[in-house]
Formats: structure tokens, C-alpha cells, sequence
């Protein structure tokens, strides 16, 4: 899943399930996102992963993405989180 909002192009949500992974499924997934990006003009692709998501770095890496010197700030809204299920 991807988007743009005329600023920047974002990269949500790319997935090969674990069966079909390591033959160049997911490359193709960014790289079709990355086409459909610049028809529509964008110049700049983010995408914001979990520090200790090591492989999923790894793969953006060696897809030429880098990390840069950014903060991610977020905010919970609590109202619309659903309460967890007690077991």
C-alpha cells in the first residue's frame, strides 16, 4: 500500500507471505509502488519501520532507501482503540 499527498510519497505497507518469500516478489511490489509514485509526480519516497525491525531494514536498504536523521512523533487516540480482551 502506498500513497501521496502532493508533498510526499509513503510507502504503508509492502507483504509477500513467508511461503513465497526470497523470489523477488516484494522488490517488484516497491518498485511497482515506486513507478506508480512518479507518474504522479512525487520526488520523494518515506517509509518509518521499527528500529528493531533489522530484516525489513535490511530489505529497504538494499532497495537503495537510507535511513535519515529524522524524528517520528505519534499520538494515540485513545478513544478509538479498542479495550484489549481479557483471557
Amino acid at each position: 500500500m502506498a500513497g501521496y499527498d502532493g508533498h510526499r510519497g509513503w510507502l504503508y505497507s509492502i507483504a509477500v507471505h513467508p511461503r513465497y518469500r526470497r523470489q523477488g516478489l516484494g522488490s517488484k511490489l516497491v518498485q511497482y509502488a515506486e513507478r506508480a509514485l512518479l507518474d504522479l509526480g512525487c520526488m520523494k519516497i518515506n517509509l518509518q519501520l521499527l528500529e528493531t525491525n533489522s530484516a525489513t531494514s535490511q530489505f529497504y536498504s538494499s532497495l537503495g532507501y537510507n535511513t535519515e536523521p529524522r524524528i517520528s512523533m505519534g499520538k494515540i487516540l485513545h478513544q478509538n482503540v479498542p479495550p484489549r480482551s481479557v483471557a
